[in-house]
C-alpha cells in the first residue's frame, strides 16, 4: 500500500512509475507479475512481469503506469501486487519505488512530497507496506524534488557534472523523455530544450564529444577514429581550463580500472581527454594536455558524490549510455547514478549543476538539472547547442570563455535556464 502525500489529489498526478530491483528466476522458469489495483473496476492491471530479468541475477527495472492514473487511487491509497503464478515460487525484492509527478502546488517540508514535485515512496519488503516519502526543503528558497528553489542561483558554481549518453533524437526518447520515466520526471521539474543542435550533424560521436568540450568542429577528430598522431586535438578545452584555474577536472569512465584508459565495454571516442594533445605554458612551465591524462581520466568507481571535482564528465559503458542498449536500460542506470549526485549535500546546498547530454542526432535530447532551473520545455529555437552548453559551463565555473570554434557565436544559457 502506498499513500499519496498530503495535499496531492489523485487527479493532479500526471505520470507515475514503479521501479523494482528483482532477484529470482527468469520468466521462462517462473513468471512473477507486478500489478496495480484499478479502484473503479476492482480489478488488477498488469504493469509487467519478470521478462526483463536474467535468471537469479539482481536486475533493476521500471514499469510505467498505463492510462488514466486517478483510477488507481481510492481515498489516496494506491495498491501494488507482486505475485507468482505458482504457490511454490520464490524470489527476492529489495526495492519497490514509486515515483510520481503532479501538477500545481508549492514546496513542502519534512517527509512529504507536494504537488508540483516528484515524490518517492519509501522502500518496503515483498509483502510489507511502504510509507509515503519525498524531500523536505529547509531554509531560504527551500525546495522539494530536484528543482524548484526560489533562491537566487549562485554567481559561481562549485561543481558541474555532465552525464553523456548516445545516439538519440527527441523522437527516439519521446518529447521531454516521455518514454523514460526517471528522466521524464526530471525534465518536467527542471529544464530541457526541444531544439538542440550538435557540433556537426554530418559527423559521428567523436566530433560531438570534442565539440562539447572544446567548442571546435575539429577536422582531425572525425569518423570515430582512435587516438593517434593524426587523430587528435591541439585545441584548448574545458579540462585544461579547469586545471589552469586551479580546479579539478575528471572524466569518469565506467568499466575502466586504471587511469587514461577506455577500460572494458567502453569506447575511446566517448572519452574526450584521450584526444587532447595541445601544448601550453603557464607559471609552472611547459605542458601537454596528455601529461594529465592519467590524473584526469579515471575509473567511474572513483566518483565520490560527497567530494565532487570542479568539472566531471561521466562516460557510462556502451550499454548504459544507450549505444548498445535500449532506453529503459539508460533510464534505470540514470535513476541510480544521476540520483546519487542529486541526493548529495552539495547539490541540496545549491552549488552543483547536472547536465544530461546526448551526442547526436538533431534535435538532440538534453536536460539541465539545478535547484533553480526553470521548469519544463524551453521552446526557443536556434539557441541550445553543444557549444552553448560549453560556454554556459565556463561562465558557471568562473572561467574565461574560449575564443575558438563555435563558441563566439554561441549563446550563454544561464539566464534562459535559471542558472
Amino acid at each position: 500500500n502506498y499513500s499519496l502525500p498530503s495535499g496531492v489529489s489523485a487527479g493532479a498526478v500526471m505520470s507515475m512509475a514503479l521501479q523494482v530491483n528483482y532477484f529470482g528466476p527468469d520468466q521462462a522458469s517462473q513468471p512473477w507479475t507486478f500489478e496495480v489495483r484499478d479502484t473503479t473496476t476492482g480489478t488488477w492491471v498488469l504493469l509487467g512481469d519478470n521478462a526483463f530479468a536474467a535468471d537469479w541475477f539482481w536486475t533493476k527495472h521500471t514499469f510505467v503506469f498505463p492510462g488514466s492514473l486517478a483510477r488507481y487511487f481510492a481515498g489516496g491509497l494506491l495498491q501494488i501486487r507482486y505475485a507468482a503464478t505458482s504457490g511454490s515460487g520464490a524470489s527476492d525484492i529489495d526495492q519497490m519505488l514509486i515515483t510520481a509527478t503532479a501538477s500545481g502546488g508549492t514546496s513542502g517540508t519534512g517527509g512529504t512530497a507536494t504537488a508540483g514535485t516528484t515524490g518517492t515512496a519509501g522502500r518496503g519488503g515483498t509483502t510489507g507496506t511502504a510509507g509515503a516519502g519525498g524531500r523536505g526543503g529547509t531554509g531560504a528558497g527551500a525546495f522539494t524534488g530536484a528543482c524548484g528553489s526560489t533562491a537566487a542561483p549562485p554567481a559561481r558554481y562549485q561543481h558541474v557534472v555532465v552525464f553523456s549518453f548516445e545516439n538519440r533524437t527527441w523522437s527516439d526518447v519521446g518529447p521531454g523523455f516521455s518514454s523514460m520515466p526517471y528522466l521524464r520526471a526530471l525534465a518536467a521539474q527542471c529544464s530541457y530544450f526541444s531544439d538542440w543542435t550538435e557540433t556537426n550533424v554530418l559527423q559521428d560521436s567523436l566530433t560531438q564529444y570534442i565539440g562539447a568540450t572544446s567548442g571546435v568542429n575539429n577536422p582531425n577528430t572525425v569518423n570515430d577514429c582512435d587516438p593517434s598522431s593524426t587523430c587528435r586535438s591541439g585545441d584548448d578545452n574545458i579540462f585544461r581550463q579547469v586545471r589552469r584555474a586551479g580546479g579539478t577536472a575528471r572524466d569518469y569512465v565506467e568499466g575502466a580500472t586504471t587511469g587514461c584508459s577506455e577500460g572494458v565495454n567502453n569506447a575511446a571516442r566517448h572519452i574526450p581527454p584521450l584526444y587532447y594533445f595541445g601544448s601550453y605554458t603557464d607559471a609552472t612551465g611547459a605542458h601537454n594536455d596528455q601529461d594529465f591524462c592519467n590524473t584526469e581520466v579515471r575509473p567511474y568507481t572513483e566518483l565520490d558524490v560527497n567530494n565532487l571535482p570542479t568539472f566531471a564528465w561521466i562516460s557510462p559503458n556502451l550499454c548504459n549510455d544507450g549505444h548498445d542498449c535500449a532506453n529503459n536500460v539508460v533510464d534505470a542506470w540514470a535513476s541510480t547514478n544521476v540520483q546519487r549526485v542529486l541526493d548529495s549535500a552539495a547539490y541540496r546546498a545549491g552549488t552543483v549543476a547536472v547536465f544530461i547530454w546526448y551526442d547526436e542526432d538533431y534535435p538532440v535530447p538534453n536536460a539541465t538539472i539545478a535547484p533553480t532551473s526553470h521548469r519544463g520545455n524551453i521552446t526557443q529555437a536556434g539557441v541550445g547547442s553543444h557549444a552553448a552548453l560549453l560556454k554556459t559551463i565556463e561562465d558557471m565555473l568562473g572561467l574565461p570563455i574560449m575564443n575558438q570554434g563555435q563558441l563566439p557565436g554561441a549563446a550563454n544559457l544561464r539566464s534562459i535556464l535559471g542558472l
